[in-house]
């Protein structure tokens, strides 16, 4: 995205028709607070027929989304959080208090939550934060990445936000390609 946050449909109708796709085989999808806030999303399978919709789960250490969200009035959405329930949230919306010792969600706490819960495809739509925190702890299994024919540069905002900067190489999240089409 640009450094001001400005990202939508850089790539074109069939990379979002795939992604709707990569939506609909998905038992949950997974996006942060900020995600919610600065673009207001639905994340709901919109491009192809569905039986069924893909619950949404916000994680929200300090319970800050906006109770007029898109994602809250979906049947089923789910606020991970550090802490208590936003108050004026609909009531439809289902509250997991799960605080790690820095006063963050608890990641690992969540994915195995959500096991329990079904939920054997996870689908992340987040930003740099969320990513990169889920990227350092070791829970992303496979990386689906749309490459649009635009270079914007730098500064803009990043795919992952690690803590500090990697020292070494061998750090580094490595992956190998499965697939790639164009």
């Amino acid at each position: 995205a640009l450094v001001n946050g400005v990202s939508r449909w850089i790539t074109g109708p069939e990379a979002r028709a795939d992604g709707h796709a990569w939506r609909a085989r998905a038992c949950a999808i997974l996006t942060g607070a900020g995600t919610v806030r600065d673009d207001d999303p639905e994340l709901s399978v919109r491009a192809i027929a569905v039986e069924r919709q893909p619950f949404v789960v916000v994680v929200d250490a300090h319970a800050r989304t906006p109770p007029a969200a898109r994602v809250l009035r979906r049947s089923g959405t789910l606020v991970a959080t550090a802490g208590p329930r936003r108050p004026d949230w609909p009531d439809a919306v289902g509250c997991l208090p799960l605080p790690d010792a820095a006063g963050r969600v608890d990641l690992a706490a969540l994915m195995r939550e959500l096991a329990s819960r079904g939920v054997n495809e996870l689908h992340v739509e987040a930003g740099a934060r969320l990513s990169g925190a889920l990227l350092s702890a070791g829970l992303v299994d496979e990386l689906l990445m749309y490459v649009a024919p635009d270079v914007i540069g730098d500064p803009a905002r990043g795919l992952f936000a690690r803590e500090g900067p990697l020292e070494t190489l061998d750090r580094s999240a490595r992956f190998e390609f499965e697939r790639v089409d164009r």
